[in-house]
């Protein structure tokens, strides 16, 4: 009975142990939570997420966290998070992350996920540009020295071709006058000799003295020939050497030229091959990347690539007098080939783009010449013009299958805006790179050319104009175009 006593005594000391340590641990919660609330409403953020999270701890000690430390954690960590995007500064992201995951029903907020992804965006952001930067730095390193070490070898080059054009000019007028020298005295000789043999026979018969002097006319007719011939081969010879100083002077020159595109080709790279031209079609931004020097065309596929350019001359004179454009086909195809080169891509590549560029508007001679002319457009006239991207085909029929892409990509794509507002919606590197090329190099001629509509704008205005519109035009064409106007 004794025993039953002190058991039932244990049991309620037990249980008043555990009210007493439930009392202090609610009560010792409760205060983290005013604390908490002081510090949010005083937008102390830092310091109310360090409170909240030891009153969530403390909660989490007592199997089950209440609804308002949930709710007042979550007001906290949404209003640190949004304190980081501002300032930048993510010292406790990796503790608010690790904390979310502890407790899930706060990272369950949709505003907390959006912010998550947020600053993960922007920490990748910063560790690319630091990344960016470090290679353009390198890059910057590597142009220095590839000039410094051109500029050298120009410099010896020209150095030993002076020294090599006055040795061969010296030795040919030293050879000359040698020659000449020889003759004169020859001659002298011979007519010396012919006096001499003259006086002496003097006395001779008349017809003796007919022969002689035709004799010394014939004589002097063989020496004037030698001399000519001399004279002669004396010259082809300096020519020859000419020419050959001029042929050493262009290997020279293209071997220079050479490791110049070579080093180009390191920094900037080549195109991805199409029907083995070089070609690319897709719209990647990786302007020349990853890709093979162009590979040497035949005699057939040159003069099939010289029609094809005559042909889209040709045609692009049509597009300019039916647009009331001057010039504008010639203009746009020579700037866009001109950013091609630059941006790394191969000459063959370039070639297609320079030709598709002059009839990138075959559209328009669908295009009644009355609309074309009105100065207001309704909005169906407005639809029918911009529906000239999709009245190509009947006038491209001469381009080649292995270029048709490449053509139509020009032709139908070229009102494209990297935001996705263009006339079909494609966006960023969803536009191919010649409807890319296309677009910078159409608006800044037309900005540079003078319109009815339009005042004529100098060249660094122009550039000004498309670099504040990253959202219409692809930024990196856009730079390329500033460094060749």
């Amino acid at each position: 009975m004794l025993q039953n006593k002190k058991s039932f005594l244990f049991i309620v000391l037990c249980v008043f142990a555990a009210g007493l340590v439930f009392a202090q641990s609610t009560d010792l919660t409760k205060r983290f939570l005013e604390r908490a609330d002081d510090q949010y409403t005083n937008m102390q953020y830092e310091e109310a997420f360090k409170t909240i999270n030891a009153a969530l701890r403390l909660s989490e000690s007592r199997d089950e966290v209440p609804g308002n430390v949930y709710l007042l954690a979550t007001q906290i960590y949404t209003k640190l998070l949004d304190k980081m995007t501002k300032t930048r500064d993510f010292s406790l992201f990796d503790d608010v992350v690790m904390n979310l995951q502890t407790y899930p029903k706060i990272n369950d907020d949709p505003q907390i996920q959006k912010y998550v992804k947020k600053i993960q965006t922007m920490q990748s952001d910063i560790k690319d540009a630091a990344r960016d930067a470090k290679n353009r730095e390198l890059m910057q390193d590597i142009s220095a020295k590839q000039q410094a070490q051109q500029q050298e070898l120009m410099e010896n080059f020209s150095a030993s071709n002076e020294e090599m054009v006055k040795t061969i000019t010296a030795t040919q007028q030293e050879n000359q006058k040698e020659l000449l020298q020889g003759v004169t005295d020859t001659l002298t000789t011979t007519i010396d000799t012919m006096d001499q043999r003259a006086d002496a026979r003097s006395k001779e018969q008349h017809a003796d003295n007919k022969r002689m002097i035709i004799a010394i006319a014939v004589g002097a007719a063989v020496i004037f020939i030698i001399v000519f011939l001399l004279v002669f081969l004396a010259m082809r010879a300096s020519a020859r050497a000419s020419a050959l100083h001029s042929e050493q002077l262009d290997s020279t020159l293209k071997l220079i030229a050479g490791m110049q595109q070579t080093n180009n080709q390191l920094l900037l790279g080549g195109v991805t091959d199409l029907n083995g031209m070089g070609l690319k079609s897709a719209g990647s931004s990786r302007w020349g990347v990853d890709a093979l020097p162009a590979p040497e065309m035949t005699e057939d596929e040159k003069a099939e690539l010289k029609q094809l350019v005559i042909d889209c001359e040709k045609l692009g004179s049509e597009i300019d007098a039916v647009t009331k454009r001057k010039n504008n086909s010639k203009n746009v195809s020579e700037l866009v080939y001109k950013l091609a080169m630059q941006l790394g891509l191969n000459q063959n590549s370039s070639m297609i783009y320079f030709a598709s560029a002059m009839v990138y508007d075959a559209g328009f001679l669908a295009v009644p010449e009355e609309l074309l002319e009105a100065e207001s457009l309704t909005d169906e006239q407005r639809a029918q013009l911009r529906d000239h991207v999709n009245q190509y085909e009947q006038y491209l029929g001469f381009v080649p299958k292995k270029y048709w892409q490449i053509f139509e990509e020009a032709a139908k794509y070229h009102h494209e805006n990297t935001d996705g507002s263009g006339y079909h919606g494609l966006a960023g590197d969803e536009i191919p790179q010649i409807a890319r090329l296309i677009h910078v190099a159409e608006s800044y001629n037309s900005l540079i050319s003078r319109r009815n509509y339009k005042q004529i704008q100098d060249k660094e205005s122009a550039i000004q104009e498309l670099e504040s519109k990253p959202n219409l035009y692809d930024v990196d064409v856009v730079k390329v175009l500033d460094a060749i106007v």
